[in-house]
């Protein structure tokens, strides 16, 4: 009987090893994965390969880059959500994969507070609103005087349905009282170059996926969404200053891993890529694309994410957005 129990306690006690600071010791035991819910040339992908870079030599094992788009993100979470909870495999998370697709595609195979364990915010940028050079119009009064004349005829891409780039369109159409047309692509790359060759009028895009081709005047800049003007252009006013006083929009990245991670996996990878984002080469890299680095804990991610929840399914009840 006395040997029973014995062995009853010894695998109790191995159950909760994975959870003790030794677990961390031999982490990690192989290449760590950040999935990317988006193709390549996107702000997630730029970051994901920007901090992989410096984690590799921080963490002591190659940190990959694995690119999955779909289904607005969701093929790429229902991945994750199921991936071993060994600390090895991560995804970029974005505000329209944590906090928006919830509201929109009906049965999600995955739910972000059950599956997910958030491991800390990369940080925050701008939007741009941008123009192909060819639309007759130099500010976003000029944008909406021309929208309400042609009502219904103005077209804008987006690097997808339902991405936070769709969503803050929705919001100008809806305080402006325009009637607009949206042409989603498969990524934000994409977009742009359609923008670019003059297949659509308009686009909001993060600023660091854009910033080139305004820059370089193939697309007229009209406004940012962010609470303040961008150092990448500070003749171009914000969306406030524009006379839209509520569409402040500021899209935010993050690291997450599947749910159960043992904390001090989670501990390791926190500490590694928060010292990833000290870097001082990485910190240049974010001056140049305009992009506000935040790192902290996992934690304080968590209720970012649990905020925008909030503020983006009111936006997405009241103008009953769905999946397509």
């Amino acid at each position: 009987m006395r040997s029973r129990l014995h062995v009853v306690a010894a695998l109790a006690l191995a159950a909760l090893l994975p959870f003790t600071p030794a677990a961390a010791q031999d982490f990690p035991r192989k290449p760590v994965k950040i999935i990317v819910p988006f193709p390549p040339g996107g702000t997630p992908d730029m970051l994901s390969r920007l901090l992989a870079q410096r984690a590799t030599q921080i963490l002591g094992q190659q940190v990959i880059v694995d690119n999955r788009p779909g289904a607005g993100g969701n093929v790429a979470m229902d991945l994750v959500s199921r991936a071993p909870a060994d600390g090895h495999t991560l995804i970029m998370g974005t505000v329209s994969t944590c906090s928006v697709n919830e509201f929109i595609f009906k049965g999600l195979t995955y739910n972000v507070e059950r599956d997910f364990v958030p491991l800390m915010e990369v940080g925050r940028i701008s939007n741009l609103l941008a123009v192909h050079p060819s639309l007759p119009v130099n500010s976003v009064k000029d944008l909406v005087a021309l929208a309400k004349a042609k009502p219904g005829t103005l077209t804008y891409a987006t690097s997808g349905y339902a991405t936070t780039l769709h969503l803050t369109a929705e919001l100008f159409e809806s305080s402006a009282g325009i009637q607009i047309r949206h042409v989603p692509y498969k990524g934000s790359a994409l977009a742009v170059t359609a923008l670019v060759a003059g297949e659509v009028n308009f686009m909001f895009d993060n600023m660091p996926t854009i910033a080139q081709q305004a820059a370089a005047g193939k697309v007229r800049p009209l406004a940012v969404t962010g609470p303040k003007r961008s150092k990448l252009f500070p003749n171009v006013p914000t969306m406030q200053e524009a006379g839209y006083k509520d569409l402040v929009v500021q899209p935010w990245f993050g690291l997450l891993a599947p749910a159960k991670v043992p904390p001090a996996v989670l501990a390791k990878l926190n500490a590694a890529f928060n010292e990833a984002m000290r870097d001082p080469t990485v910190l240049k890299r974010f001056s140049e694309i305009d992009l506000q680095p935040v790192g902290g804990s996992g934690a304080d991610f968590q209720k970012l994410i649990r905020a925008e929840a909030q503020k983006w399914g009111k936006l997405v009840r009241e103008k009953n957005i769905t999946a397509e």
